[in-house]
């Protein structure tokens, strides 16, 4: 396994409807595995086409999304590199166009200017209209990866061809021990 700055420790990500599973893979470590109730389609009632979820239920959903990692907090140590497999970037579609194309990174400042957006839509902002995600199951994946990324210190997130979990490739480096 290839990697930036060194590292060779990788948090491999892959969310899906009902649950997150994430993958803490070290060289000459065994891998140790979390599986969080917490998915695409649990963090809010589904709403209706082109509208999001309310303020309330982004709130509620930041609590779910927090208490679901407090304990991976301490495992995961700076320096580690976080994954996520390429395919799962359709969710982020908006006007049929992804955002970040692959084999780039997506900086937490990016995902910031998602959540505002989301947060803006929900409060009925007229300036937030249209930055909405074509999937709605985007607003959650945008929700679960700016707090994995914010409570466990990532500034950004590798999109990788093959897989999590897959060996090869390179990552994005956690670079603080928020």
């Amino acid at each position: 396994m290839s990697s930036q700055g060194g590292s060779s420790v990788t948090l491999n990500l892959e969310i899906g409807r009902r649950s997150t599973d994430l993958v803490l893979r070290a060289t000459g470590a065994v891998d140790e595995h979390f599986s969080l109730q917490m998915g695409l389609d649990t963090l809010w009632p589904p709403a209706p086409p082109g509208h999001g979820p309310s303020a309330w239920a982004i709130e509620h959903a930041i609590q779910v999304v927090e208490d679901q990692i407090a304990t991976m907090h301490h495992r995961v140590p700076v320096g580690a590199q976080l994954r996520m497999p390429g395919s799962a970037v359709a969710l982020l579609r908006r006007e049929g166009t992804i955002p970040v194309p692959n084999h780039e990174a997506i900086s937490l400042a990016m995902v910031e200017q998602w959540y505002q957006a989301l947060a803006a839509r929900a409060e009925g902002a007229p300036s937030a209209r249209g930055t909405g995600f074509d999937e709605p199951s985007g607003d959650a994946l945008m929700l679960i990866l700016r707090e994995l990324m914010h409570h466990l210190g990532f500034d950004a997130l590798h999109i990788e061809d093959e897989p999590a979990g897959a060996t090869g490739g390179t990552g994005v480096t956690k670079t603080s021990s928020a």
